[in-house]
Protein backbone atom coordinates (compact mmCIF):
# COMPACT_ATOMS: atom_id res chain seq x y z
CA UNK A 1 0.00 0.00 0.00
CA UNK A 2 2.83 2.93 1.11
CA UNK A 3 5.42 0.13 1.21
CA UNK A 4 5.90 0.83 4.90
CA UNK A 5 7.06 -1.63 7.49
CA UNK A 6 4.99 -1.69 10.70
CA UNK A 7 6.70 -2.40 13.88
CA UNK A 8 4.20 -4.34 16.29
CA UNK A 9 2.67 -1.43 18.26
CA UNK A 10 2.09 0.48 15.06
CA UNK A 11 0.43 -2.89 13.61
CA UNK A 12 -1.41 -3.11 16.97
CA UNK A 13 -2.99 0.22 16.65
CA UNK A 14 -3.47 -0.14 12.81
CA UNK A 15 -5.66 -3.11 13.63
CA UNK A 16 -7.31 -0.99 16.44
CA UNK A 17 -8.59 1.46 14.06
CA UNK A 18 -9.63 -1.07 10.97
CA UNK A 19 -11.39 -3.53 13.14
CA UNK A 20 -12.93 -1.96 15.83
CA UNK A 21 -13.20 2.32 15.18
CA UNK A 22 -12.19 4.63 17.31
CA UNK A 23 -8.47 4.78 18.88
CA UNK A 24 -5.57 6.08 20.86
CA UNK A 25 -2.28 5.38 20.20
CA UNK A 26 0.04 6.13 22.92
CA UNK A 27 3.45 5.78 21.22
CA UNK A 28 7.28 6.91 22.41
CA UNK A 29 8.78 10.67 20.25
CA UNK A 30 10.23 8.65 17.01
CA UNK A 31 8.18 5.14 16.94
CA UNK A 32 6.42 6.54 13.97
CA UNK A 33 3.12 7.54 14.43
CA UNK A 34 2.32 8.76 11.31
CA UNK A 35 2.62 5.96 9.39
CA UNK A 36 -0.68 4.59 11.23
CA UNK A 37 -2.73 7.52 9.97
CA UNK A 38 -0.96 6.93 6.58
CA UNK A 39 -1.49 3.39 6.00
CA UNK A 40 -5.50 3.19 7.91
CA UNK A 41 -6.38 6.28 5.93
CA UNK A 42 -5.79 3.99 2.57
CA UNK A 43 -7.07 1.11 4.06
CA UNK A 44 -9.88 3.00 5.36
CA UNK A 45 -10.24 4.19 1.75
CA UNK A 46 -12.03 8.02 1.22
CA UNK A 47 -10.56 11.44 2.71
CA UNK A 48 -8.23 11.03 5.91
CA UNK A 49 -8.50 14.53 7.99
CA UNK A 50 -5.30 14.96 10.12
CA UNK A 51 -5.22 17.87 11.92
CA UNK A 52 -1.15 18.56 13.46
CA UNK A 53 0.21 22.06 14.81
CA UNK A 54 3.49 20.96 13.26
CA UNK A 55 3.72 23.11 10.24
CA UNK A 56 7.13 21.31 9.38
CA UNK A 57 6.01 18.15 9.50
CA UNK A 58 3.39 18.61 7.66
CA UNK A 59 5.11 19.80 4.80
CA UNK A 60 7.89 16.55 5.66
CA UNK A 61 4.76 14.40 5.46
CA UNK A 62 2.78 15.50 2.83
CA UNK A 63 6.63 15.51 0.58
CA UNK A 64 6.49 11.75 1.66
CA UNK A 65 3.33 10.89 1.02
CA UNK A 66 3.17 12.42 -2.93
CA UNK A 67 6.42 10.93 -3.43
CA UNK A 68 4.76 7.67 -3.96
CA UNK A 69 2.62 7.27 -6.59
CA UNK A 70 -1.28 6.85 -6.32
CA UNK A 71 -0.96 8.71 -2.96
CA UNK A 72 -2.48 12.04 -3.31
CA UNK A 73 -2.34 14.73 -0.32
CA UNK A 74 -2.65 18.27 0.46
CA UNK A 75 -1.91 20.60 2.86
CA UNK A 76 -4.08 24.05 4.37
CA UNK A 77 -2.74 26.20 7.21
CA UNK A 78 -2.26 29.34 7.82
CA UNK A 79 1.43 30.06 6.34
CA UNK A 80 0.43 28.94 3.11
CA UNK A 81 0.72 31.69 0.37
CA UNK A 82 -2.57 32.31 -1.40
CA UNK A 83 -2.07 30.43 -5.04
CA UNK A 84 -1.21 26.95 -2.70
CA UNK A 85 -4.11 27.17 -0.79
CA UNK A 86 -6.69 27.49 -3.94
CA UNK A 87 -4.87 25.03 -5.55
CA UNK A 88 -5.44 22.63 -2.40
CA UNK A 89 -9.14 23.86 -1.97
CA UNK A 90 -9.73 22.75 -5.45
CA UNK A 91 -7.86 19.17 -4.90
CA UNK A 92 -10.25 18.86 -1.76
CA UNK A 93 -13.70 19.92 -3.52
CA UNK A 94 -13.02 17.80 -7.14
CA UNK A 95 -12.21 14.50 -4.48
CA UNK A 96 -8.55 14.25 -6.14
CA UNK A 97 -7.39 14.01 -2.34
CA UNK A 98 -6.56 11.21 -0.29
CA UNK A 99 -5.31 13.16 2.76
CA UNK A 100 -5.71 16.65 4.09
CA UNK A 101 -3.28 18.03 6.62
CA UNK A 102 -4.99 20.77 8.44
CA UNK A 103 -3.87 23.32 11.26
CA UNK A 104 -5.42 23.93 13.89
CA UNK A 105 -6.35 27.22 12.91
CA UNK A 106 -8.11 25.82 10.24
CA UNK A 107 -10.90 24.24 12.48
CA UNK A 108 -12.28 27.53 12.95
CA UNK A 109 -11.82 28.58 9.23
CA UNK A 110 -15.37 28.31 7.42
CA UNK A 111 -13.95 28.13 3.96
CA UNK A 112 -11.77 24.67 5.16
CA UNK A 113 -14.42 23.35 6.87
CA UNK A 114 -17.16 24.02 3.65
CA UNK A 115 -13.98 22.32 1.23
CA UNK A 116 -13.84 19.11 3.53
CA UNK A 117 -17.66 18.66 4.19
CA UNK A 118 -18.36 19.41 0.25
CA UNK A 119 -15.37 17.00 -1.17
CA UNK A 120 -16.48 14.18 -3.82
CA UNK A 121 -14.40 11.82 -1.25
CA UNK A 122 -16.57 11.24 2.13
CA UNK A 123 -14.03 11.80 5.41
CA UNK A 124 -13.42 7.75 6.79
CA UNK A 125 -10.92 8.91 9.27
CA UNK A 126 -9.98 11.83 11.42
CA UNK A 127 -6.43 11.57 12.71
CA UNK A 128 -5.82 13.65 15.19
CA UNK A 129 -1.43 14.39 16.33
CA UNK A 130 -0.39 15.27 19.13
CA UNK A 131 -3.38 14.75 20.84
CA UNK A 132 -2.33 15.74 24.14
CA UNK A 133 -3.01 19.56 23.11
CA UNK A 134 -6.64 18.83 23.87
CA UNK A 135 -5.98 18.51 27.35
CA UNK A 136 -5.45 20.28 29.91
CA UNK A 137 -2.99 17.66 31.85
CA UNK A 138 -0.88 18.13 28.42
CA UNK A 139 2.16 20.55 28.79
CA UNK A 140 1.03 22.72 25.90
CA UNK A 141 -2.94 22.86 26.19
CA UNK A 142 -4.26 24.22 22.57
CA UNK A 143 -7.83 25.72 22.99
CA UNK A 144 -8.27 25.10 19.17
CA UNK A 145 -7.99 21.99 19.60
CA UNK A 146 -11.68 21.92 21.77
CA UNK A 147 -13.33 22.61 18.13
CA UNK A 148 -12.46 18.88 16.94
CA UNK A 149 -15.21 16.62 18.08
CA UNK A 150 -17.45 19.35 16.53
CA UNK A 151 -15.68 18.64 13.47
CA UNK A 152 -15.89 15.26 13.35
CA UNK A 153 -19.75 15.37 14.32
CA UNK A 154 -20.23 17.15 11.18
CA UNK A 155 -17.76 15.03 8.56
CA UNK A 156 -20.48 12.50 9.68
CA UNK A 157 -18.94 10.82 12.86
CA UNK A 158 -15.71 8.63 10.72
CA UNK A 159 -13.50 6.69 13.03
CA UNK A 160 -10.80 9.30 15.22
CA UNK A 161 -7.45 8.34 15.63
CA UNK A 162 -5.48 10.23 18.25
CA UNK A 163 -1.81 10.47 18.68
CA UNK A 164 0.15 11.47 21.24
CA UNK A 165 3.73 10.70 22.99
CA UNK A 166 2.50 12.05 26.29
CA UNK A 167 1.19 8.98 28.03
CA UNK A 168 0.26 9.78 31.54
CA UNK A 169 -3.12 8.00 32.31
CA UNK A 170 -4.89 11.13 32.72
CA UNK A 171 -3.46 12.85 29.73
CA UNK A 172 -5.31 9.84 28.25
CA UNK A 173 -8.33 10.12 29.73
CA UNK A 174 -8.59 13.80 29.27
CA UNK A 175 -8.18 12.87 25.24
CA UNK A 176 -11.20 10.21 24.78
CA UNK A 177 -13.20 12.00 26.64
CA UNK A 178 -12.55 15.51 25.09
CA UNK A 179 -12.67 13.94 22.17
CA UNK A 180 -15.85 12.27 22.09
CA UNK A 181 -13.97 9.07 21.42
CA UNK A 182 -16.99 6.23 21.48
CA UNK A 183 -15.33 2.29 23.22
CA UNK A 184 -12.11 3.66 22.29
CA UNK A 185 -9.35 1.23 21.97
CA UNK A 186 -6.06 2.28 24.02
CA UNK A 187 -2.48 1.11 22.74
CA UNK A 188 0.29 1.75 25.07
CA UNK A 189 3.47 1.17 23.79
CA UNK A 190 6.24 0.46 25.80
CA UNK A 191 8.01 3.58 26.79
CA UNK A 192 11.19 2.41 28.56
CA UNK A 193 14.52 3.56 26.32
CA UNK A 194 16.88 1.75 28.12
CA UNK A 195 19.61 3.26 25.69
CA UNK A 196 18.96 6.69 27.34
CA UNK A 197 21.11 6.43 30.55
CA UNK A 198 18.96 9.08 33.28
CA UNK A 199 20.88 11.22 35.65
CA UNK A 200 20.98 14.40 37.88
CA UNK A 201 23.79 17.15 38.57
CA UNK A 202 23.25 19.28 41.19
CA UNK A 203 24.04 23.40 40.50
CA UNK A 204 26.52 24.55 43.42
CA UNK A 205 24.60 26.37 46.22
CA UNK A 206 27.19 28.73 46.82
CA UNK A 207 27.16 30.32 43.76
CA UNK A 208 24.12 32.84 42.44
CA UNK A 209 21.63 31.13 40.70
CA UNK A 210 22.07 31.60 36.93
CA UNK A 211 26.03 31.07 37.06
CA UNK A 212 25.55 27.83 39.08
CA UNK A 213 23.48 26.57 36.37
CA UNK A 214 25.14 27.39 34.03
CA UNK A 215 28.52 26.57 35.13
CA UNK A 216 27.14 23.14 35.75
CA UNK A 217 25.78 22.66 32.02
CA UNK A 218 28.70 23.63 30.83
CA UNK A 219 30.47 20.83 32.69
CA UNK A 220 27.98 18.06 31.76
CA UNK A 221 28.21 19.09 28.38
CA UNK A 222 32.40 18.99 27.90
CA UNK A 223 31.70 15.61 29.92
CA UNK A 224 29.24 13.88 27.08
CA UNK A 225 29.27 13.01 23.31
CA UNK A 226 27.66 15.10 21.56
CA UNK A 227 25.81 15.78 19.39
CA UNK A 228 23.51 17.72 21.84
CA UNK A 229 20.62 19.19 22.82
CA UNK A 230 20.40 21.43 25.87
CA UNK A 231 17.18 22.80 27.04
CA UNK A 232 16.95 25.83 29.20
CA UNK A 233 14.13 28.09 30.95
CA UNK A 234 14.05 30.86 29.15
CA UNK A 235 15.51 32.89 26.17
CA UNK A 236 18.02 34.82 28.02
CA UNK A 237 19.15 31.39 29.23
CA UNK A 238 19.31 29.90 25.82
CA UNK A 239 21.71 32.83 24.51
CA UNK A 240 24.04 32.87 27.61
CA UNK A 241 24.70 29.42 27.43
CA UNK A 242 25.75 29.28 23.73
CA UNK A 243 27.83 31.83 24.82
CA UNK A 244 29.41 30.44 26.91
CA UNK A 245 29.78 26.84 25.14
CA UNK A 246 31.08 28.84 21.75
CA UNK A 247 33.85 30.29 24.47
CA UNK A 248 34.85 26.34 25.02
CA UNK A 249 35.24 25.93 20.99
CA UNK A 250 31.93 24.36 20.49
CA UNK A 251 29.62 25.41 17.08
CA UNK A 252 26.48 26.06 19.61
CA UNK A 253 23.59 28.28 18.48
CA UNK A 254 20.56 29.51 20.95
CA UNK A 255 16.90 28.50 19.42
CA UNK A 256 14.01 29.99 20.90
CA UNK A 257 10.61 31.79 19.91
CA UNK A 258 12.38 35.20 20.30
CA UNK A 259 14.37 34.51 16.87
CA UNK A 260 12.90 34.99 13.63
CA UNK A 261 11.74 32.43 11.80
CA UNK A 262 14.06 32.24 9.03
CA UNK A 263 17.10 31.72 11.44
CA UNK A 264 15.40 29.54 13.31
CA UNK A 265 14.96 27.43 10.49
CA UNK A 266 18.56 28.10 9.93
CA UNK A 267 20.01 27.11 13.36
CA UNK A 268 17.33 23.76 12.74
CA UNK A 269 18.79 23.03 9.19
CA UNK A 270 22.58 23.22 10.47
CA UNK A 271 21.80 20.62 13.58
CA UNK A 272 20.39 18.08 11.00
CA UNK A 273 23.48 18.49 9.01
CA UNK A 274 26.26 18.37 11.24
CA UNK A 275 27.44 21.60 10.93
CA UNK A 276 26.57 22.36 15.27
CA UNK A 277 27.68 20.70 18.00
CA UNK A 278 24.99 22.06 20.02
CA UNK A 279 21.68 23.61 19.96
CA UNK A 280 20.91 25.21 23.12
CA UNK A 281 16.61 25.69 23.09
CA UNK A 282 13.75 26.50 24.83
CA UNK A 283 11.39 23.79 24.41
CA UNK A 284 9.84 25.58 21.33
CA UNK A 285 12.79 23.11 20.08
CA UNK A 286 11.62 19.48 19.18
CA UNK A 287 8.13 18.68 18.32
CA UNK A 288 8.50 16.85 15.25
CA UNK A 289 11.93 16.51 15.53
CA UNK A 290 13.94 13.79 14.47
CA UNK A 291 17.59 13.70 14.12
CA UNK A 292 18.88 9.67 14.83
CA UNK A 293 22.70 10.80 16.46
CA UNK A 294 21.70 12.90 19.18
CA UNK A 295 23.92 11.75 21.66
CA UNK A 296 23.18 13.80 24.69
CA UNK A 297 19.78 15.87 26.38
CA UNK A 298 21.18 18.63 29.01
CA UNK A 299 17.98 20.03 31.03
CA UNK A 300 19.35 23.41 32.71
CA UNK A 301 16.90 23.70 34.74
CA UNK A 302 13.58 21.03 36.13
CA UNK A 303 10.95 21.75 33.22
CA UNK A 304 7.49 22.69 34.28
CA UNK A 305 6.29 18.37 34.09
CA UNK A 306 7.43 14.93 33.19
CA UNK A 307 5.28 14.56 30.21
CA UNK A 308 7.86 17.57 28.98
CA UNK A 309 10.91 15.95 30.01
CA UNK A 310 10.22 12.74 28.77
CA UNK A 311 9.22 14.07 25.42
CA UNK A 312 12.40 16.33 25.04
CA UNK A 313 15.01 13.37 26.33
CA UNK A 314 13.23 11.02 23.49
CA UNK A 315 15.52 13.31 20.97
CA UNK A 316 18.48 11.29 22.02
CA UNK A 317 19.20 8.13 20.66
CA UNK A 318 17.35 7.65 18.57
CA UNK A 319 19.69 5.13 16.14
CA UNK A 320 19.52 2.80 19.53
CA UNK A 321 23.28 3.99 20.39
CA UNK A 322 23.96 4.65 23.88
CA UNK A 323 22.65 7.96 24.79
CA UNK A 324 22.33 10.49 28.39
CA UNK A 325 19.73 12.68 29.20
CA UNK A 326 21.03 14.95 32.11
CA UNK A 327 19.14 16.84 33.73
CA UNK A 328 20.81 20.02 35.66
CA UNK A 329 18.98 20.45 39.21
CA UNK A 330 19.32 23.67 41.78
CA UNK A 331 15.65 23.77 43.79
CA UNK A 332 16.26 27.69 43.33
CA UNK A 333 15.26 27.34 39.55
CA UNK A 334 11.92 25.05 40.86
CA UNK A 335 10.31 28.75 41.16
CA UNK A 336 10.03 29.56 37.55
CA UNK A 337 7.67 27.15 35.97
CA UNK A 338 5.86 27.72 39.24
CA UNK A 339 5.83 31.67 38.04
CA UNK A 340 4.79 30.57 34.65
CA UNK A 341 1.74 28.07 36.26
CA UNK A 342 0.96 31.69 38.26
CA UNK A 343 0.63 33.48 35.05
CA UNK A 344 -2.18 31.46 33.85
CA UNK A 345 -4.33 32.06 36.85
CA UNK A 346 -7.64 34.41 35.45
CA UNK A 347 -8.33 37.36 37.28
CA UNK A 348 -11.74 36.81 39.20
CA UNK A 349 -12.31 40.81 38.17
CA UNK A 350 -11.71 39.67 34.57
CA UNK A 351 -14.07 36.80 34.32
CA UNK A 352 -16.95 38.99 35.83
CA UNK A 353 -15.95 41.59 32.89
CA UNK A 354 -16.10 39.07 30.32
CA UNK A 355 -18.87 37.29 30.98
CA UNK A 356 -21.20 40.08 32.01
CA UNK A 357 -20.07 41.30 28.22
CA UNK A 358 -21.14 38.51 26.86
CA UNK A 359 -24.25 38.16 28.59
CA UNK A 360 -24.99 41.71 27.29
CA UNK A 361 -23.76 41.13 23.54
CA UNK A 362 -26.75 39.52 20.79
CA UNK A 363 -25.93 36.84 18.22
CA UNK A 364 -22.14 36.67 17.13
CA UNK A 365 -19.71 38.62 18.91
CA UNK A 366 -15.72 38.32 18.61
CA UNK A 367 -13.15 38.32 21.27
CA UNK A 368 -11.60 41.87 20.34
CA UNK A 369 -15.13 43.12 20.70
CA UNK A 370 -15.75 41.41 24.07
CA UNK A 371 -12.68 42.65 25.55
CA UNK A 372 -13.47 46.45 24.39
CA UNK A 373 -17.03 46.14 26.00
CA UNK A 374 -15.26 44.24 29.24
CA UNK A 375 -12.08 46.69 29.30
CA UNK A 376 -9.71 44.36 30.25
CA UNK A 377 -6.92 43.34 27.50
CA UNK A 378 -7.51 40.71 24.44
CA UNK A 379 -5.23 38.01 25.90
CA UNK A 380 -7.85 38.32 29.33
CA UNK A 381 -10.42 37.77 27.41
CA UNK A 382 -9.30 35.39 24.83
CA UNK A 383 -8.69 32.88 27.92
CA UNK A 384 -11.91 33.35 29.57
CA UNK A 385 -13.49 32.60 26.18
CA UNK A 386 -11.35 29.63 25.80
CA UNK A 387 -12.21 28.52 29.33
CA UNK A 388 -15.78 29.35 28.03
CA UNK A 389 -15.67 27.26 25.05
CA UNK A 390 -14.53 23.93 26.96
CA UNK A 391 -17.39 24.52 29.56
CA UNK A 392 -20.11 24.49 26.82
CA UNK A 393 -21.03 27.59 27.93
CA UNK A 394 -20.88 29.39 24.75
CA UNK A 395 -20.55 28.00 20.90
CA UNK A 396 -17.83 28.96 18.58
CA UNK A 397 -18.75 31.03 15.17
CA UNK A 398 -15.94 30.81 13.07
CA UNK A 399 -12.73 32.59 13.19
CA UNK A 400 -12.26 34.21 16.86
CA UNK A 401 -15.87 34.64 17.64
CA UNK A 402 -18.57 32.91 19.70
CA UNK A 403 -22.37 33.19 20.36
CA UNK A 404 -23.52 35.05 22.69
CA UNK A 405 -26.43 33.57 25.13
CA UNK A 406 -27.13 33.74 29.09
CA UNK A 407 -25.00 33.31 31.09
CA UNK A 408 -26.16 31.63 34.63
CA UNK A 409 -23.34 30.37 36.95
CA UNK A 410 -20.73 30.57 34.71
CA UNK A 411 -18.37 32.96 37.06
CA UNK A 412 -18.30 29.76 39.52
CA UNK A 413 -17.78 27.04 36.68
CA UNK A 414 -15.23 29.48 35.03
CA UNK A 415 -13.56 30.33 38.39
CA UNK A 416 -13.82 26.60 39.60
CA UNK A 417 -12.55 25.39 35.72
CA UNK A 418 -9.22 27.66 36.52
CA UNK A 419 -8.52 26.85 40.01
CA UNK A 420 -8.27 23.36 39.43
CA UNK A 421 -6.24 23.73 36.29
CA UNK A 422 -3.70 26.31 38.96
CA UNK A 423 -3.83 22.63 40.79
CA UNK A 424 -3.08 20.42 38.05
CA UNK A 425 0.34 22.78 36.90
CA UNK A 426 1.26 22.83 40.26
CA UNK A 427 1.00 19.20 40.90
CA UNK A 428 2.87 18.28 37.58
CA UNK A 429 5.79 20.77 38.34
CA UNK A 430 6.04 19.17 42.15
CA UNK A 431 6.18 15.63 40.04
CA UNK A 432 9.16 16.90 38.16
CA UNK A 433 11.18 18.21 40.95
CA UNK A 434 10.51 14.75 42.54
CA UNK A 435 12.21 12.69 39.89
CA UNK A 436 15.15 15.12 40.45
CA UNK A 437 15.29 14.57 44.36
CA UNK A 438 14.24 11.19 44.26
CA UNK A 439 16.67 8.49 45.73
CA UNK A 440 15.34 5.35 43.88
CA UNK A 441 15.76 4.21 40.66
CA UNK A 442 15.03 7.29 38.36
CA UNK A 443 13.90 5.02 35.35
CA UNK A 444 11.03 3.18 37.88
CA UNK A 445 9.89 6.96 38.95
CA UNK A 446 9.57 8.21 35.04
CA UNK A 447 8.13 5.39 34.42
CA UNK A 448 5.43 5.22 37.25
CA UNK A 449 4.39 8.84 36.49
CA UNK A 450 3.24 7.26 33.07
CA UNK A 451 1.38 4.61 35.25
CA UNK A 452 4.01 1.91 33.56
CA UNK A 453 5.23 -1.10 35.42
CA UNK A 454 9.10 -1.31 35.70
CA UNK A 455 11.03 -3.56 38.30
CA UNK A 456 13.99 -1.57 39.64
CA UNK A 457 16.88 -1.56 39.27
CA UNK A 458 17.48 -0.04 35.96
CA UNK A 459 21.55 0.18 36.52
CA UNK A 460 21.96 2.57 34.17
CA UNK A 461 20.46 5.61 36.21
CA UNK A 462 22.75 7.34 38.13
CA UNK A 463 21.35 6.07 41.58
CA UNK A 464 21.48 2.56 40.51
CA UNK A 465 25.30 3.02 39.36
CA UNK A 466 25.85 4.40 42.82
CA UNK A 467 24.94 1.69 44.19
CA UNK A 468 22.58 3.63 46.57
CA UNK A 469 19.90 1.53 48.78
CA UNK A 470 16.67 0.93 47.18
CA UNK A 471 13.52 -1.09 48.16
CA UNK A 472 12.78 -3.46 44.91
CA UNK A 473 9.16 -3.66 45.61
CA UNK A 474 8.37 -0.46 43.74
CA UNK A 475 5.07 -1.94 41.76
CA UNK A 476 2.88 -3.54 44.40
CA UNK A 477 -0.42 -5.31 43.30
CA UNK A 478 -2.73 -2.67 43.08
CA UNK A 479 -0.08 -0.46 40.95
CA UNK A 480 -0.38 0.25 37.43
CA UNK A 481 -3.85 1.96 36.88
CA UNK A 482 -5.67 0.61 40.04
CA UNK A 483 -8.24 3.51 40.61
CA UNK A 484 -8.55 4.96 44.32
CA UNK A 485 -10.19 7.50 46.05
CA UNK A 486 -8.97 10.19 48.36
CA UNK A 487 -10.98 11.73 51.53
CA UNK A 488 -10.17 15.25 50.45
CA UNK A 489 -9.48 15.20 46.52
CA UNK A 490 -11.88 12.13 45.87
CA UNK A 491 -11.21 9.97 42.52
CA UNK A 492 -8.12 9.08 41.15
CA UNK A 493 -5.28 6.70 39.61
CA UNK A 494 -2.70 4.73 41.27
CA UNK A 495 0.38 5.20 39.55
CA UNK A 496 3.31 3.21 41.64
CA UNK A 497 3.84 2.49 45.23
CA UNK A 498 6.34 1.32 47.72
CA UNK A 499 6.55 0.15 51.60
CA UNK A 500 6.95 4.03 51.84
CA UNK A 501 5.35 5.92 49.12
CA UNK A 502 2.71 6.45 46.67
CA UNK A 503 2.49 8.56 43.39
CA UNK A 504 -1.38 9.02 42.52
CA UNK A 505 -2.80 11.25 39.49
CA UNK A 506 -5.94 12.44 40.88
CA UNK A 507 -8.62 13.76 38.39
CA UNK A 508 -8.87 16.67 40.52
CA UNK A 509 -5.54 18.25 41.84
CA UNK A 510 -3.13 16.59 39.68
CA UNK A 511 0.03 14.16 40.93
CA UNK A 512 0.64 13.63 44.23
CA UNK A 513 3.19 11.98 45.85
CA UNK A 514 1.66 10.47 49.74
CA UNK A 515 3.05 8.18 52.43
CA UNK A 516 2.19 4.46 52.28
CA UNK A 517 -0.08 4.92 55.25
CA UNK A 518 -2.64 7.12 53.55
CA UNK A 519 -3.68 3.25 52.63
CA UNK A 520 -4.11 2.40 56.19
CA UNK A 521 -5.43 5.00 57.95
CA UNK A 522 -8.42 5.32 55.67
CA UNK A 523 -7.00 8.48 53.90
CA UNK A 524 -7.08 7.00 50.63
CA UNK A 525 -9.24 3.58 49.82
CA UNK A 526 -8.85 1.74 46.81
CA UNK A 527 -12.09 1.21 44.18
Amino acid sequence: MLGISLRPAQRRALEALTEHGDTLAVLPTGSGKSAIYQVGGLALGGLTVVVSPLIALQRDQLRSMTARQAVRAVMLNSAQHRPDRAHALAELGAGRADFVMLGPEQLANAETLAAVAGSLRPVTLVAVDEAHLVSEWGHDFRPEYLRLADVVEAAGRPPVLALTATAAPPVQADITRQLRMRDPRVIVADFDRPNISLSVRRARHDLPEDQAIDDRTVEVVLAHDGPTLVYALSHARCESLAERLRLDAYRAEPYHAGLPAARRAEIQDAFFAGRLDVVVATSAFGMGIDKPDVRTVVHAGVPGSLDEYYQEIGRAGRDGQPASAVLVYDPRTVRIPRLLAARSRMGGASVHAVVDAIEAATGRVTVRELAEAAKVGRAAAERVVDELLELGLVRPDGNDAVLAAPMGDAFRQVTAAGNRRQAILRSRIEAARGYAETTHCRRAELLGYFGEQYDPPCGTCDNDKHDQKHDHAVRGEHAGGQRVRHRLWGPGTLLSRDDHELVVAFDSVGYRHLTAAALTNGLLTLE
